[in-house]
């Protein structure tokens, strides 16, 4: 083992790049003084910033500094010292400020440890092409390795999730982020550029909404609160954040604007949310999958969003997913993404169908930002584009917008749920699929992998990128499909 990787074993990491700072992390041994440095060579011939930092055990001996003072759209190497031990050399960049400039970006969701190789981060990591990753939440999975029937068991492939049991305790948080950041490929893809990260359910418990969630038992698990409370401290030690909100350290949601070319706003919609529930009570109105503070800073912040386009990051699917009717070849490819209910008939509850009232509200005030509207979800374990409405699916008026919801890193897809070859037998799900949901203009229900959005002045680019498989290590990649939105325009072009 190296001197690095033993005082330093998970790594560095970089994330939430601002136009002049960004944060840095590692994470060492035990107790210790170390030092930080920053330079625009990874030589560093010249640091052009550097301090120390006392690592304690009540932080888990994690560090996270926020580096200012920094010039825009520059790539900055940086390291860690604890006397004679040095960290690997980490690589991250800050955001522009001139709108003119082009920003390319990854855009990922749901790593299941135990389901799979971390081949995606592997992917981006050898890329030069990309300015940050945007992770859309569950960067963990608190399961356990034997999980209740309401979840997938992981894949066969020798990675037990640590500790074996499902995580509840601020000591099991801590071990699970230990064990993904001591991954080879986690490290890799954190080393060579910054993250935004957003969460997800399973960053604190399978189906989370604001007062517990679906697998959480209080006779059982003890009080939700201090579970809840002990994730989110997990997280704000393992991962490179800022603390954007001291007076409110609960608060996950959060707007980054890249110049004057896009306002990305980043949702929370699990922890703030209203339980999810069933026909009829998910047709109230006063029912919210924001929260009240949540969506009164959303809606102001899309009605006075200036930048050229406006960009909505969230965890859940928007666009809907239930019709009137469903065939059923199309309701078995539904219940095993949970696009619809359990019971084969209602909409699933859990996404954005669970709260049509707010949906539609939501897509109301949206519609304001009509040819300049892109949303980014995750969470369901498939590849889809979406032309986004308001009102009816059967709606013949002009979408007001584009969702792409990326693949899993590794979660189960349909094929592994089915347990049949990719790229075989799902096809014709697939296309049962597109013509039932008049808004779906394209998907893949087996693959894994990463989006790349690629923004200028005068269009959006989004490319689906596909790995051959995560059940060994593997680099084999190709080009899925490849999207283009011109500004001001409510059409949409496939280009690959």
């Amino acid at each position: 083992m190296s001197r690095a990787n033993y005082f330093f074993p998970n790594g560095v990491a970089s994330g939430e790049p601002l136009s002049n700072a960004v944060v840095i992390w590692t994470r060492v041994q035990e107790a210790a003084d170390v030092c930080w440095e920053v330079s625009q060579n990874p030589g560093f011939d010249i640091t052009i910033a550097s301090g120390s930092y006392r690592a304690i055990p009540e932080k888990d001996f994690t560090i996270n500094i926020d580096v200012t003072g920094l010039d825009p759209f520059t790539v900055y190497y940086y390291r860690f010292r604890a006397g004679d031990y040095v960290s690997v050399v980490g690589r991250t960049k800050t955001l522009p400020i001139l709108g003119e400039q082009r920003v390319r970006f990854a855009q990922v969701s749901c790593a299941k440890y135990n389901a799979g190789f971390f081949n995606t981060y592997a992917a981006i990591a050898k890329r030069n092409d990309i300015d940050f990753l945007l992770h859309l939440g569950d960067y963990i999975y608190e399961a356990s390795n034997n999980p209740p029937g309401s979840q997938t068991p992981g894949a066969d492939i020798g990675r037990p999730f640590e500790p074996d049991h499902e995580c509840k305790s601020l000591e099991d948080y801590r071990l699970r982020y230990q064990q993904y950041r001591s991954d080879p490929d986690v490290q890799q893809m954190h080393a060579s550029l910054p993250i935004f990260s957003m969460v997800d359910d399973h960053e604190i418990a399978d189906g989370t909404w604001r007062d517990g969630a679906d697998e959480h038992d209080e006779t059982r698990d003890g009080a939700w609160s201090l579970r809840k409370q002990a994730a989110l401290k997990a997280r704000s030690e393992w991962l490179p954040l800022r603390n954007n909100f001291p007076d409110h350290p609960d608060r996950l949601f959060r707007t980054v604007q890249i110049a004057n070319l896009i306002d990305l706003m980043l949702l929370d919609t699990r922890t703030m949310r209203d339980r999810p529930v069933p026909p009829p009570d998910m047709y109230l109105e006063s029912r919210s999958a924001l929260g009240v503070h949540q969506r009164d800073w959303l809606y102001n912040s899309i009605e006075n969003s200036q930048s050229r386009w406006c960009f909505i990051a969230n965890p859940s699917v928007m666009s809907s997913t239930s019709p009137d009717f469903i065939d059923e070849k199309s309701r078995l490819a539904l219940l095993k993404l949970k696009l619809i209910a359990a019971n084969g008939v209602d909409p699933d509850w859990d996404q954005w169908d669970g709260y049509p009232h707010e949906r539609e509200e939501l897509l109301a005030v949206l519609s304001k930002k009509k040819g300049k509207l892109i949303v980014l979800s995750g969470d369901i374990h498939a590849s889809f584009v979406f032309k986004l409405k308001s009102g009816s699916m059967q709606s013949d008026s002009e979408p007001i917008g584009f969702e792409f919801v990326v693949p899993s890193i590794t979660s189960q897809n349909f094929d592994d749920k089915m347990k049949w070859e990719p790229r075989t037998l799902s096809c014709e799900y697939e296309e049962a699929l597109l013509k039932l949901l008049p808004s779906a203009l394209w998907c893949d229900i087996d693959s894994h992998g990463y989006n790349i959005v690629d923004v200028n002045q005068e269009r959006v680019q989004v490319e689906y990128w596909h790995l051959q498989t995560v059940l060994q290590r593997s680099d084999v990649e190709n080009l899925a499909s490849s999207w283009k939105i011109c500004h001001g325009e409510t059409t949409i072009e496939r280009v690959d």
